[in-house]
Formats: C-alpha cells, structure tokens, sequence
C-alpha cells in the first residue's frame, strides 16, 4: 500500500484504466483495477481501497448500480467515490 492510499480504478475501457492508473501511481498512489461493476464489489470485499473512481457507464451492472451495492456496506466516509462520466445531462451530474 502506498503512503498516499490505494485507488480503485473501475472502468470497461483497458485504455482509460492504463492511463488513470499511470498518471495516479506517478503521484505516488497505489492503483488496482477493475473492469465491471462486479469485479469492483469483489476487489472492495477483499482489498484496502482508500477511494473509488466508478464509470458510470459499463456494460452489466453500470457505475450506479455499482454505487448503491457500495453504498450499501461502506459509507462515504469509510470510502469515498468519484463518478467519472462522459455524459453531459445534468440528472447524471
């Protein structure tokens, strides 16, 4: 584990977690990764995760599907979430 914390990367795209996770482990943060919404809630269950970058489009269970299942067991305290969007309706917002 990083002294700076570890990110949860959740995103269906390979391209947009190499290149979150590239940028963020050359600050000094530890990154894993997750592909799905199912693989997220796996990883949380099972690793020390200080934060979560969610997509929120993914096929399967999406970003905010993914949310309320984190929602449910952790608080936004104990693991805070950022939502990360190419949408630009502000009911997604």
């Amino acid at each position: 584990m990083s002294e700076l914390g570890t990110i949860l990367i959740v995103d269906d795209s390979e391209t947009h977690r190499v290149v979150i996770a590239g940028e963020l482990e050359k600050i000094g943060y530890a990154t894993l990764c997750a592909d799905s919404g199912a693989k997220a809630l796996q990883t949380v269950a099972v690793e020390a995760v200080d934060l979560v970058l969610l997509d929120v489009n993914m096929p399967g269970l999406d970003g905010f599907g993914t949310l309320r299942q984190l929602r449910a067991k952790h608080s936004n305290q104990e693991l805070p979430v950022i939502m990360l969007t190419a949408r630009d309706d502000a009911s997604d917002v």
